[in-house]
């Protein structure tokens, strides 16, 4: 099928927003830490651990080559189909209720799955011993591009799976060498071990108390959750009791109760509690309590930095953020909603020339209410023509086809009318401009797109856009 070489109209210099936003001011908030990822075929899901103390942070967000590639307001990102076999390097900054950026976390760099090179049950997980004290040491590791789930144990005590990517183990001999190891589950038993370290506890005395009991939540929100416990069954003197969460002091307390505050929703979180003497040495920790913040955060933030570009007499192209994970965005045209996209651009197409509109943008949570309505936007397109073709029929996608080892084939098709072009968009991006009824598109693997097609006129001027068509382009599966 014949591509129009003609390229779509330059953008006009007219560019109207809703206002240019202050400069940000405020202090710096503390970078993001821990960043890993675990990989698969189809995309990376990265996590992260925002420090105790510093200023306040609302929101992160996540860069590649330079480009924020994700905004979320809590410390999970699913980075999904991105294709396969392609390697990707993010880094991770936390931004203040104020707009301030921090310095990025450290990079984590990972490579989807090439088929044919199935993940190995013998793939390192590399492993951190930190806060070494006569009586506990903490312990990290990265999840890699295989199964996440890990089990470790301390000079042969196991400890068995353990959720997230870090651990605090208490009530250690002081003076001892420990060695920590670490093996995926359901591998071969013969070369279990993906991780090793050895360390040795500071001298000191040991602490004799047992571990507290009962470990339990009161309460749970998006930003804090309450828990309570028991002391020691020997009835042993406690001085104080650490809360810790993975390998994180997160609270201290002379009571058998906290609330764990500063953190994010829908976030899992792995509580352990020690018993503490006047030395502050720690005994064994309690059982492990796995709960998760609320999903849903309290006060969403509206879409903001709108922004609408005329790009011919009956188009507009509209684009904003949203300092959160939204599922879909709503663009509404007084209270008429005029399109639904799920990435924070859009382009309007269809609307009669020197016309106003009133734009407003709502984003809607996974599971959740939806955002506030962005402020209203009040834009005019272009003078023109008033003519303008009618949307195309029938378009549809094929079902795509692996070409190649990373490749798929995505073949698209339409009712055609006499005189006219049509212009084929994947999101607000435009993919080309096509005679005729067809075209088929050589896409990578393991990639979702969004298409949509509008007719264009002789005039350049183009028609409704078709309802969307999703696409999942086919993988060759590792084995």
């Amino acid at each position: 099928m014949r591509m129009l070489v003609a390229p779509v109209a330059a953008l006009a210099v007219l560019v109207v927003s809703t206002g240019t936003a202050a400069a940000a001011a405020g202090p710096v908030p503390l970078a993001p830490a821990d960043l890993t990822g675990s990989v698969a075929a189809t995309g990376i899901a990265l996590s992260w651990r925002q420090p105790a103390g510093g200023p306040a942070v609302a929101s992160f967000r996540v860069h590649e080559g330079g480009a924020v590639v994700r905004r979320t307001a809590t410390t999970s990102a699913p980075m999904q189909y991105i294709g396969v076999n392609t390697t990707h390097t993010y880094t991770v900054t936390a931004v203040s209720p104020t707009g301030v950026e921090s310095p990025p976390s450290a990079p984590f760099t990972g490579t989807t799955w090439t088929p044919g090179m199935a993940p190995q049950c013998d793939e390192p997980a590399p492993l951190t011993v930190f806060d070494v004290t006569s009586s506990a040491l903490s312990v990290r590791w990265s999840v890699g591009r295989s199964s996440p789930q890990l089990a470790l144990a301390v000079n042969g005590r196991d400890y068995g799976v353990v959720g997230g990517t870090s651990l605090r183990v208490g009530g250690l001999t002081p003076d001892t060498a420990y060695a920590i190891a670490l093996r995926r589950v359901n591998c071969d038993p013969r070369n279990p071990t993906v991780g090793y370290a050895t360390t040795r506890t500071l001298p000191g005395a040991t602490n004799a108390a047992a571990a507290p009991r009962n470990l339990a939540v009161t309460a749970q929100a998006d930003r804090s959750i309450g828990l309570t416990w028991s002391g020691p069954s020997d009835g042993s003197y406690i001085h104080q009791y650490a809360v810790y969460d993975g390998a994180y002091l997160v609270a201290t307390t002379w009571t058998p109760s906290a609330t764990v505050t500063g953190l994010f929703h829908n976030t899992a979180h792995r509580f352990t509690v020690a018993a503490l003497d006047v030395a502050g040495n720690e005994s064994d920790h309690s059982t492990v309590l796995s709960p998760s913040t609320t999903p849903c955060p309290a006060g969403p933030p509206p879409p903001s930095r709108v922004t609408a570009t005329a790009v011919t007499a009956s188009t507009l192209r509209l684009d904003w953020t949203l300092e959160s994970t939204a599922g879909s965005y709503t663009v509404l045209d007084g209270a008429v909603a005029v399109a639904t996209v799920t990435d924070p651009a859009a382009v309007l197409t269809g609307l009669a020339p020197a016309s106003q509109h009133t734009l407003r943008v709502v984003g809607s949570l996974p599971g959740c209410a939806d955002t506030p309505a962005s402020a209203p936007l009040t834009v005019t397109t272009l003078p023109g023509q008033a003519g303008r073709p009618a949307a195309p029929a029938g378009f549809h996608a094929a079902q795509p086809t692996i070409a190649g080892t990373y490749d798929a084939d995505v073949p698209l098709s339409w009712t055609p009318s006499p005189g006219l072009a049509y212009r084929l968009y994947d999101g607000a991006a435009v993919v080309g401009t096509y005679q005729g009824s067809a075209v088929t598109l050589r896409t990578r693997g393991a990639e979702r797109h969004q298409y949509r097609l509008t007719a264009l006129d002789a005039n350049g001027d183009e028609s409704p856009a078709t309802g969307p068509v999703d696409v999942i382009t086919p993988f060759l599966a590792a084995p």
